[in-house]
């Protein structure tokens, strides 16, 4: 056993001393205690598989932290930094995102059934697999855009390219994306019902995906269930 002592963002005191046999547990024992953990600076944390239902994560750094498998079920880690994190095949329903920052972060075959994300920033997520049922999008950026469109058994031929560029367009200004589909009349009729379908109370979806959402069919499938495409591409801003 160890003493794992635990830092806020910006302090230089610790706040809490755990006594673990790795950080990943410290982790589990303070939010099973009750421990404060707002704010904590969790930079570069290697914590695959750690179960933290329900904690209270607001504001935390963790930034490039290892976190594949984690169990971060109603979760609140709004205004959280999660750039560049690993949160592949991670279950996060109906957890907390709005205003985190999860620029980079991986979230490939998540479960983010009913998680929030307004307001966050989704610069460079991967998504690809993930489980998207209920999520109420920030639709500024294109990751989401992406893969309900990507996973869509009618996305192939000239469909399937608009989405290929799409993916690797850089996200530099809010709703680029969207500008960039408008101008592909061949793919219109197809994306944006589909997009609409998407769309949720509370999110920041435009005026013109609110408009043709009222024209989808009430009956029609979901378009955030499993992937239906098999092109298994993942968003990359540069390749190797």
């Amino acid at each position: 056993m160890s003493i794992h002592p635990m830092y806020r963002r910006w302090k230089s005191k610790p706040f809490a001393f755990v006594e673990a046999e790795s950080p990943a547990q410290a982790l589990e024992l303070a939010s099973r205690g009750g421990v404060d953990l707002t704010y904590a600076d969790l930079r570069g944390l290697v914590a695959p598989r750690s179960f933290l239902p329900g904690a209270d994560l607001r504001g935390v750094d963790l930034a490039a932290s290892d976190l594949p498998g984690t169990y971060l079920r109603k979760a609140d880690l709004r205004s959280a930094t999660l750039v560049g994190a690993n949160l592949a095949n991670a279950s996060i329903r109906e957890a907390d995102f709005r205003k985190a920052d999860l620029r980079d972060a991986d979230l490939r075959r998540a479960d983010l059934r009913d998680a929030r994300f307004n307001g966050a920033d989704l610069r460079g997520v991967q998504l690809t697999g993930a489980r998207l049922d209920g999520a109420v999008i920030d639709w500024r950026w294109s990751a989401f855009a992406v893969e309900l469109l990507r996973r869509d058994v009618d996305c192939r031929g000239d469909a399937f390219r608009v989405v290929v560029e799409l993916a690797f367009e850089d996200d530099d200004r809010p709703f680029g994306w969207l500008r960039t589909l408008v101008r592909k009349a061949g793919v219109i009729e197809w994306a944006f019902p589909l997009l609409g379908r998407a769309i949720a109370p509370g999110d920041n979806a435009p005026e013109l995906l609110r408009r043709l959402a009222a024209d989808t069919l009430i009956d029609a499938p979901t378009a955030a269930g499993p992937p239906a495409s098999q092109h298994l591409w993942t968003r990359r801003k540069s390749l190797a």
